[in-house]
């Protein structure tokens, strides 16, 4: 079958759009892009949306959906490390059946919001991945590794993920958590194993100053408050630099990494990040809601492997990707003033896939890309602002792999 989506406004790539135009879709991919005028009702199944502004999905290329349960029994803290010592003890304490549960409470949440690929960080050891399987969402699968689980390397679920074969939406990776929570000998086990498996890698970095002062040897609270209470503490081999000179220096293979967070930058780190081209995904609100910097907007404005998340509710208000764009506009408005509501777009769509490496397959609507397309009603005679100002009742439809999901 073959559809036809019509639209008021289509984004196509470069912050650019058509009008009274459609999207012809075959099975899972985008086939050609014609004016409505020239559209032949007889060849094609037509959807025609009206006064909307038809787009790629959102990408919401850093969630931790399992953690959906922790909000509801977070305390007020005031510090990273207070509130990091909350989930460490509160993860320890989860039963096998919130994990499903939040996972699919948190999908449902994604998609409402017009996500159509998600950067899951995978932190249970599978509990979720049949409910991500069933659900039908893009899905980049981070498979979580610390110094305490880094066994699992050898384990069958780890084995079973990484066969590509598995889903054509799954896309399988590896997640270090962090410069604290692997020493140095076992990160770089966990990279040489990527390197061999042809498989990438994500972590987070630079995401609070203790983790800067960590990684320069100066004294800090990660060290005294959290990691006395991991099973294997951590240890960095002779390092007195910032965490992104850090692990590029252990990167001898030149490996492709995504980095979560980053908004704690020194002028180096930003020639390296220029030098390297590494990933990057931004999660503002989670860095505002721990009471932490806010990234260098002025400079991820400009950085075309710019993507956006969530985070997990472990340490945000919510996980609808409209929120997190608007608070990211605004921000932004401050100090990018130009075209600020195009380039928060670009980071929500073509800028995840390129953060997780699938913009030669999604991100934009171009002809032999998969169609994952969502649709906003037009609320603005602008369709980057009506976007920007949408809310999840403003969703008209949403398609991932040619197949709706949501039509209103």
């Amino acid at each position: 079958m073959i559809q036809a989506i019509k639209a008021k406004y289509i984004l196509t790539p470069n912050q650019s759009y058509i009008e009274d135009s459609a999207v012809i879709v075959k099975d899972s991919k985008i086939i050609d892009i014609v004016s409505s005028s020239d559209l032949n009702k007889s060849k094609y199944k037509i959807i025609d949306l009206q006064k909307s502004v038809l787009l790629p999905g959102f990408i919401n290329a850093h969630v931790h959906l399992e953690l959906y349960w922790t909000q509801s029994l977070l305390k007020p803290f005031n510090s990273f490390t207070e509130w990091l010592s909350q989930i460490i003890d509160l993860k320890k304490k989860f039963n096998n059946k919130k994990i499903p549960i939040s996972v699919k409470k948190s999908i449902k949440e994604s998609i409402d919001s017009g996500v159509t690929t998600i950067g899951q960080i995978s932190s249970y050891n599978g509990l979720d991945y049949e409910p991500i399987i069933n659900s039908g969402i893009r899905t980049v699968y981070f498979y979580e590794l610390t110094n305490s689980t880094i066994g699992n390397l050898d384990k069958k679920f780890l084995q079973k993920i990484l066969n590509k074969k598995i889903n054509t939406l799954f896309h399988p990776r590896i997640f270090p958590h962090s410069i604290y929570s692997l020493d140095s000998k076992s990160l770089k086990k966990v990279m040489n194993f990527a390197k061999e498996k042809d498989i990438d890698l994500g972590i987070h970095l630079s995401e609070s100053i203790e983790e800067i002062k960590y990684a320069k040897g100066q004294k800090n609270n990660l060290e005294k408050n959290i990691l006395s209470k991991l099973m294997k503490q951590t240890k960095l081999s002779n390092n007195k630099s910032t965490p992104l000179e850090y692990l590029d220096k252990l990167n001898t293979n030149k490996q492709e990494i995504a980095l979560i967070h980053m908004n704690n930058l020194t002028k180096r780190d930003l020639e390296i990040l220029k030098t390297r081209n590494y990933p990057v995904v931004l999660c503002p609100r989670s860095n505002a809601y721990l009471n932490q910097n806010l990234p260098n907007i002025k400079f991820f404005s400009k950085y075309e492997k710019t993507g956006i998340g969530t985070d997990g509710l472990s340490s945000n208000l919510s996980i609808n990707f409209l929120d997190e764009i608007n608070f990211l506009y605004l921000y932004a408005k401050k100090i990018v003033s130009k075209n600020s509501e195009k380039k928060i777009i670009d980071m929500a769509t073509i800028g995840g896939a390129k953060a997780l490496g699938l913009d030669r397959i999604v991100g934009s609507i171009e002809i032999n890309k998969n169609a994952d397309l969502i649709a906003f009603e037009l609320i603005n005679k602008d369709p980057f602002l009506s976007i920007i100002h949408s809310k999840k009742n403003n969703l008209k439809m949403s398609m991932i792999n040619g197949k709706i999901l949501r039509l209103k």
